[in-house]
């Protein structure tokens, strides 16, 4: 009988980098399997889209993971998504934090965390997928709002305070069980992410950056990741890419729904 590969989750810290996911690509070959490339800062992180992702020092998460038992992108965003949910939830289980598709994690209507998860080429055998993920753990109102799109953190959310290191720690286990749920079940991996996603049922405007924004509700997300949008007529469409505004009201019943209704 054939032994599968033990699996293990490895911190690698990095005082600054100008970008992890840049660092973890670039050193791909030489790192292990499931190992979480963590800086203190970034001079040059990067989001969805070529935006630039504010990386001050010691503040935030900063993170990317090499998973070279998966080959496509979404499955390491799952992976890393349903982590970082479980990690916050567990440390600051006051935190409103819900998923966003495609990769975002946000609480109310600003932005606690984004994912940036790509496929890299290795010449002998089928290619890896590296995850970057930024999470704002302890940036000020102020820092926030410098910020040029609606964002949060968890200390301008409920005032807590988490070291990064130690979210990095914490994230490394909660990873660890999602990546063999990934790597052996994906169907549950995919069924725990749509259900983690309070998009659906939400009133919705999606940016596809050409042509008119689509408007309608998250009717649902297919097995491949699209989300489905019903329009006002009644029609269904799968869309797999563009930028999601969920509309105050709906933003204001998916709290609701995390906070039992307390204020």
């Amino acid at each position: 009988m054939e032994r599968s590969t033990p699996i293990d989750i490895t911190i690698l810290h990095l005082p600054t980098v100008d970008s992890t996911n840049a660092y973890a690509k670039l050193h791909q070959k030489e790192l292990a399997d499931g190992t979480l490339v963590v800086a203190d800062s970034q001079s040059a992180g990067r989001g969805r889209l070529g935006r630039r992702w504010v990386s001050p020092p010691g503040k935030n998460f900063y993170g990317t993971l090499l998973l070279k038992r998966l080959e496509h992108p979404f499955d390491g965003t799952m992976v890393i998504s349903l982590a970082a949910l479980a990690v916050l939830r567990e440390l600051a289980p006051e935190l409103p934090v819900w998923l966003k598709w495609p990769n975002d994690l946000y609480v109310g209507a600003g932005k606690l965390a984004g994912v940036l998860s790509e496929a890299v080429a290795i010449v002998s055998g089928p290619p890896a997928v590296i995850t970057g993920m930024g999470v704002n753990l302890n940036l000020a109102e102020e820092e926030l709002a410098a910020i040029d799109r609606p964002a949060s953190s968890v200390l301008a959310a409920v005032g807590r305070e988490i070291n990064p290191l130690f979210f990095a720690s914490e994230l490394a286990k909660r990873i660890k069980s999602y990546y063999i749920m990934g790597i052996y079940c994906r169907s549950a991996l995919f069924a725990s992410w749509r259900t983690a996603n309070r998009i659906i049922g939400a009133e919705v405007e999606l940016d596809l950056s050409s042509g008119e924004p689509v408007r309608g509700h998250a009717a649902g997300i297919a097995e491949d990741g699209a989300l489905l949008v019903r329009s006002a007529a009644g029609t269904v469409e799968a869309y797999y890419c563009g930028d999601v505004t969920v509309s105050r009201e709906s933003v204001r019943k998916i709290a609701e729904t995390l906070t039992g209704g307390r204020k």
